[in-house]
């Protein structure tokens, strides 16, 4: 059985028992899928984009089950909310070659033994037949989709009772096959059979995801190099 601790995209940081580590995402001119790879110690979207270029208003935005594509706004910045680890956001840039930094908590959560926990994203849908999502690797190394033992058998998924890797939860019409990413070269596949045009979750990236059942969570394994 995996590792059952709810994360749901945040971190409980407890005061001296963190590992302060800079969390760095490189950027590209256009659209950019990317996601936060370590849980920013400043939340606050002004502070974790603050070396894009063209700044963030109206340029950064995420997806809400219910109400869709959300842009940052300036004059309404709670709306949006915090970054958190296991979103996905979209970032218009005008200059190619970007570099963007912040600081953050050390990569994963301890479980108390020395180990990295796996980390869950909640997939909630937006009515009963689930819905698009931006899911983002929680985690600061690539997460490959499978082990090599099995088809995707390294990506999970849970609706509270039952437990299936990408295979089994694809087969069984909870989510798609592919979650689509975009790089500079355009945009791509991740695929839970290897057929796709990339076979791991890239650290600093995130992905378009869409789910066919509500409420269920992705459970993604922390990577050996994150212990």
């Amino acid at each position: 059985m995996r590792t059952l601790l709810l994360v749901l995209a945040m971190t409980v940081v407890v005061a001296g028992a963190s590992v302060a580590a800079t969390a760095t995402i490189d950027i590209y001119e256009g659209w950019n899928l990317i996601a936060a790879p370590l849980v920013p110690f400043d939340a606050d979207p002004l502070s974790v984009f603050a070396g894009a270029a063209e700044g963030i208003d109206g340029l950064l935005s995420r997806m809400d089950p219910l109400w869709g594509g959300v842009a940052y706004d300036s004059f309404d910045p709670e709306f949006f909310g915090n970054i958190l680890l296991g979103d996905g956001y979209w970032l218009l840039a005008y200059t190619d070659g970007q570099t963007l930094t912040y600081d953050g908590v050390e990569n994963g959560v301890p479980d108390g033994t020395g180990a990295k926990t796996d980390m869950w994203i909640s997939l909630p849908g937006a009515g009963s037949e689930g819905g698009w999502h931006f899911i983002g690797n929680p985690f600061a190394q690539d997460v490959a989709v499978d082990s090599g033992a099995g088809v995707g058998d390294n990506i999970f998924f849970t609706d509270g009772t039952d437990l299936k890797n990408w295979n089994d939860a694809v087969a069984a019409d909870w989510v798609d096959s592919t979650m689509y990413g975009e790089a500079s070269y355009g945009g791509f596949g991740v695929t839970y059979d290897g057929f796709g045009e990339d076979d791991s979750l890239r650290a600093g990236k995130a992905y378009q995801f869409l789910t066919f059942v509500p409420n269920i969570a992705m459970i993604v394994p922390a990577p050996a190099d994150a212990n």
